[in-house]
């Protein structure tokens, strides 16, 4: 019988061949430059950004908010609510009741009492009496309140001040 050699000890290691240890320097070197060309680039962008912030104005100081006061609170309910009035309806009926031979010089709206103070004029004083009678008909008023009537000379001519109260 011949011998049998038994080694027990772990396979040889393999041993990179002068190529693969080009090849790994190679890597080395590409990574190497690639590495500091990017680290330039990063510091040419810190450069840029502080230039760019060292020009750039300061940001407006932001003003503390101070809550209206009570006055500046009720004028502006009080425009938006002028600004809510119906003002179709409220000027068709107007428009609709008023004779030909009436004129309304003046329409002044009172959002917050829900009335609206109209001046008219005619050369008539029976023409004013119906066409504040019809006011009282009309869909949107529901009380119509003489202020003053005055009698202008030259032309002859009555000036009458209502005012109508109305509801949505």
């Amino acid at each position: 019988m011949s011998r049998v050699r038994i080694d027990f000890a772990p396979a040889a290691r393999l041993r990179p061949g002068p190529l693969a240890v080009i090849a790994l320097l190679a890597l080395a070197l590409v990574t190497s430059v690639a590495a500091h060309r990017a680290w330039r680039q990063n510091a040419a962008l810190q450069v840029q950004r502080a230039q760019v912030a060292a020009a750039a104005p300061a940001p407006a100081p932001v003003a503390p908010f101070t809550p209206p006061t009570a006055e500046q609170a009720e004028a502006v309910n009080d425009a938006i609510t002028l600004l809510n009035l119906p003002w179709p309806a409220l000027l068709d009926g107007l428009q609709s009741a008023r004779p030909d031979d009436v004129a309304l010089l003046r329409i002044e709206p009172r959002a917050s009492q829900r009335t609206l103070r109209v001046v008219a004029e005619s050369e008539r004083a029976d023409a004013l009496f119906d066409f504040a009678d019809a006011l009282t008909k009309q869909a949107p008023f529901v009380k119509v309140k003489p202020v003053n009537q005055t009698r202008l000379d030259t032309p002859p001519r009555l000036q009458s001040t209502l005012d109508l109260e109305w509801q949505p």
